[in-house]
């Protein structure tokens, strides 16, 4: 037979077990709900890489593109300054050109120079200096 102090007993047992499965429940909802949140928040940051990337993308391009404006007007100076040399180019030989048809025949004086004399040869050492580049000091 069954005795009151097993029923008391098991009825002890029933009710902890009711009582750990109401805690168990609230456990449970609550985790749903913090994951519920979590995932919220996932899907927001989602949503903020997303962005960023595009961001990026958009911000890659126009460095891009800036870059490629500037490497334009680099080419644009470079461009103009070699026009710019070559006009001057022709500019200076034309303006040579002009003066030498403009200019009186030189009369040559002859010195009492002779081709030996030291000042002579210093000035055509000079001459053959300025053909090379180099400079003769001696």
């Amino acid at each position: 037979m069954v005795s009151v102090e097993q029923i008391r007993l098991l009825e002890k047992k029933v009710r902890g077990a009711v009582e750990q499965i109401s805690s168990l429940k609230k456990e449970n909802q609550s985790l749903k709900e913090r994951l519920g949140e979590y995932e919220g928040r996932i899907n927001e940051l989602q949503l903020l890489i997303e962005s960023f990337k595009q961001d990026q993308g958009e911000i890659e391009q126009g460095i891009l593109s800036a870059l490629d404006e500037l490497n334009r007007l680099e080419d644009n100076l470079d461009s103009s300054e070699q026009d710019q040399s070559a006009e001057d180019t022709v500019n200076e030989d034309s303006v040579a050109i002009e003066a030498e048809e403009t200019a009186p025949p030189v009369e040559h004086e002859e010195e009492d120079e002779s081709p030996d004399s030291p000042q002579s040869q210093e000035s055509s050492s000079n001459v053959e200096d300025d053909k090379t580049g180099e400079l003769d000091i001696f």
